[in-house]
């Protein structure tokens, strides 16, 4: 029963509390004997002798006089004015600074996928005793096989040498003559492969001519002809011995 005297005490005290104090937030002013003015935001902050002397106000200027009180009060306007605009010059500037910082990071990103693009469209190629011999990649029934052909604009079908045809097991779906450099005649055959890939380019089904290279065996495995080179485009870089290739516009 005591327990809840005490407690139900407490409560009229906090409520009685609640309702003296003003809703607003007040201060108090009183001078002392040395002339020193004081602002105080508690009553019994006040020393008792000065207490017969306090003013209350409830806004930052109340104690001014009016006149000096609108001239301050101007100032106050002017100046937050003044840290309102600085505050969103400032954001405007980190805005245009973080949009420039994400366009040369885009820009950056950009080229690096250009140049990516660019190198997987390149093929290193050897030159040599003005040849050009480009690495190419076979498939054949399961069957791989890599060997450098040499680039030749004059001739009119690529042209694989028989021990390259034999690791394929190219089958020879027809026979023939072919003319080679200097208008010789010689046996040929002609064939098919699955794929043939040359840098980042793929010809499917692809017919080659199959010759027999008589004497030393060459240190290529053909010949790259007008049947494949008609149907794309190339730049050769000789300082860099690269290839970059793109496919042709149809």
């Amino acid at each position: 029963m005591d327990g809840r005297m005490v407690r139900w005490g407490l409560a009229v005290l906090v409520v009685a509390l609640w309702a003296w104090f003003p809703a607003h937030a007040e201060f108090f002013k009183y001078t002392d004997k040395a002339g020193k003015t004081y602002y105080v935001d508690e009553v019994w902050k006040i020393p008792e002798q000065y207490r017969h002397q306090v003013g209350r106000y409830r806004e930052k200027y109340d104690h001014l006089p009016a006149e000096q009180k609108v001239q301050v009060i101007e100032a106050d306007q002017e100046r937050q004015k003044a840290i309102e605009l600085e505050q969103q010059r400032q954001t405007e500037t980190h805005l245009q600074e973080m949009h420039r910082q994400q366009e040369a990071e885009r820009l950056q990103q950009a080229d690096v996928e250009k140049q990516q693009q660019l190198k997987a469209m390149e093929t290193k190629v050897t030159i040599a005793n003005n040849q050009i011999l480009v690495p190419v990649a076979f498939t054949n029934s399961g069957l791989e096989a890599n060997a450098q052909l040499i680039m030749d604009t004059g001739a009119t079908h690529t042209v694989l040498y028989r021990p390259v045809a034999d690791q394929l097991n190219v089958l020879t779906l027809a026979k023939g003559q072919s003319k080679v450099a200097g208008g010789q005649s010689v046996h040929s055959e002609v064939g098919k492969v699955d794929a043939m890939r040359v840098g980042p380019i793929t010809a499917r089904d692809f017919p080659v001519v199959i010759l027999a290279f008589e004497g030393a065996t060459p240190s290529y495995g053909g010949l790259l002809g007008m049947d494949f080179l008609s149907r794309v485009e190339y730049t050769i870089d000789y300082d860099s011995s690269v290839i970059r290739w793109k496919l042709r516009s149809r």
